[in-house]
């Protein structure tokens, strides 16, 4: 059996330091597209923004 190894990137928000991390659930399957869209939302709002990155290891039948 073979293991790939998949990265799963979701862009969170918050408005301030005190408040907890927010997604809209979206998952990006590359670091560019994630990238993108967190420039794309950096521009239009004036939340804080957080990439993170989240990996698995899948078996390949």
């Amino acid at each position: 059996m073979k293991i790939i190894d998949i990265e799963v990137y979701i862009v969170g928000y918050r408005k301030t330091y005190n408040d907890e991390w927010e997604t809209s659930g979206k998952t990006y399957g590359n670091l560019i597209d994630a990238q993108a869209a967190m420039n794309g939302l950096s521009k239009e709002t004036k939340q804080q923004l957080k990439l993170f990155k989240f990996g698995r290891a899948v078996p390949v039948e």
